[in-house]
């Protein structure tokens, strides 16, 4: 057995010890969260076409970009909101493009369920027992209300075994 003196002494060793095994758990940095990552690639694009569309230095763009980010006033302001703006409606209409056909499909699934309930409401003979499961006319008298729960016999409770 170990005296409790061995038992401080390893939990200050283990303090103390920086070092770790192969098995040990170690810290890790998190990972950026996608918004984090996306944002990195949203300025980018908007650099990008601030350097092509409005002929900004590369400088000026990021720092353009950067003070529209911290709220800050800058002369190109304007610039930055129109070039995002833009870059927007660009990937608004991509995404519009590329739903386009689920989207087609969709209504034109709906449109034939549509014309599939109409077809069968129209066909009256279809539901004419549907009253009568409802009510269930033929299943006899209803049952007598129960005097015990469930789980009560009606023979009282078990016998005790000896």
């Amino acid at each position: 057995m170990t005296s409790a003196d061995d038992i401080l002494d390893q939990i200050d060793d283990t303090l103390s010890n920086w070092t770790g095994s192969a098995d040990s758990m170690h810290w890790t940095a998190a990972e950026p969260s996608p918004a984090e990552s996306t944002s990195g690639r949203g300025r980018n694009i908007i650099i990008q076409r601030l350097i092509e569309n409005q002929g900004l230095s590369p400088d000026e763009a990021r720092a353009a970009v950067r003070a529209v980010e911290r709220q800050e006033t800058t002369e190109h302001e304007a610039l930055v909101a129109s070039e995002a703006r833009a870059a927007t409606e660009e990937m608004a209409a991509r995404l519009r493009a590329a739903f386009q056909p689920m989207a087609d499909a969709a209504i034109a699934t709906l449109k034939q369920l549509g014309e599939s309930i109409a077809r069968l409401s129209a066909d009256n003979h279809a539901f004419r027992h549907l009253p009568e499961a409802l009510g269930c006319n033929d299943c006899g008298p209803p049952a007598p209300p129960r005097d015990r729960p469930a789980w009560q016999s009606k023979y009282g409770p078990a016998r005790r075994r000896r």
